[in-house]
């Protein structure tokens, strides 16, 4: 990541006018908790969702206002939602800086995208800019998933097939009920997940059939047990399962099914610890410009799990800008 540089029509001091859209129905606002936060004092509107089936209303009166930057306080569903509703409108490249704050269960990508962990001291951090210059604000651009399916536009940061699928399956089933979430819950997920393929338990040693190509090379058919397609540098506990060539800012990474001794090879695949695992042993990464996905069966964008619209067409939406919350400001 690098900081993008700011036009001199930016570079005017504030104060500036900072939205907040908070998602009460998101795990961190629960039991009234977003209405404790410090927000007043921001400038810009502070406006309150209960479900993501009111958040294009709420967008609406988001970009009326015109603000300088938009924090949205939710969960990984929260900001994938907001960013295919731009996306439907064609409204991507009109959106402010975005601070994405950890108001979710996972924070995925309010981990990686503004680098924050705390909701109020991202908080604090995003309202700090209010009285800086915004030559000065932590900006960095960052590339997103447009996805084109049969049921229209969407757009997000990571999609997942196969034990992906089958352990956010396991965590709503289970995990959700014993109240564990973040990274206990997402590791937990991820070993029941693995130890089922191990054991050939159902359903996690199920194949997913799909159709995988890359840049333009028509789809070839491949059942794979796992596979992620994103543009995050960094996934829950650590996680960086990256090590393919090729160029692009889509990372793929996907294990055949039934691969070669996963209890040896997927931990260091996991955490990045590998420079390359073997392609004959069912293990594959690579980055590229574009993708298409045949899918047949449920995938996942962002923690949400959707049904199969038939073919994803995925390209490079963006770069949009995000705050870099836990960046030292001058």
């Amino acid at each position: 990541m690098r900081e993008c540089p700011q036009s001199a029509d930016a570079s005017e001091r504030g104060p500036h006018r900072l939205a907040v859209l908070s998602n009460a129905a998101s795990r961190g606002n629960r039991g009234g908790r977003w209405a404790r936060l410090p927000l007043a004092g921001l400038g810009g509107p502070s406006l309150l969702t209960h479900g993501l089936d009111e958040l294009p209303a709420a967008l609406d009166a988001i970009l009326d206002a015109r603000p300088d930057a938009i924090a949205v306080n939710g969960g990984d569903g929260t900001l994938q939602t907001l960013l295919a509703e731009c996306a439907r409108r064609g409204v991507l490249a009109e959106l402010p800086p975005i601070a994405v704050l950890p108001g979710g269960t996972t924070n995925m990508c309010a981990h990686d995208l503004s680098g924050v962990w705390h909701l109020r001291r991202a908080l604090r951090a995003y309202a700090a800019l209010r009285d800086l210059p915004r030559s000065a604000w932590p900006v960095v651009r960052r590339p997103i998933l447009a996805i084109e399916t049969r049921d229209g536009v969407t757009a997000g940061t990571l999609i997942g097939l196969g034990a992906v699928v089958r352990g956010v399956e396991y965590w709503q089933q289970v995990l959700r009920r014993r109240a564990r979430g973040g990274d206990l819950g997402v590791a937990w997920a991820i070993f029941r997940s693995l130890w089922g393929m191990v054991r050939r338990q159902p359903p996690f040693d199920r194949p997913t059939p799909v159709g995988l190509g890359f840049d333009g090379v028509p789809p070839g058919r491949v059942d794979v047990s796992a596979l992620i397609l994103t543009t995050l540098d960094h996934l829950p506990i650590g996680m960086r399962p990256y090590w393919g060539d090729h160029s692009g800012p889509l990372v793929s990474t996907w294990m055949n099914a039934r691969p070669h001794r996963p209890l040896r090879h997927v931990p260091p695949l996991l955490w990045g610890r590998v420079r390359g695992l073997p392609a004959n042993g069912g293990y594959h990464s690579l980055r590229a410009t574009s993708a298409v996905l045949e899918v047949d069966e449920t995938w996942l964008l962002d923690g949400e799990l959707q049904a199969a619209a038939g073919p994803l067409a995925v390209t490079v939406g963006g770069p949009l800008a995000f705050l870099d919350l836990r960046r030292r400001r001058p």
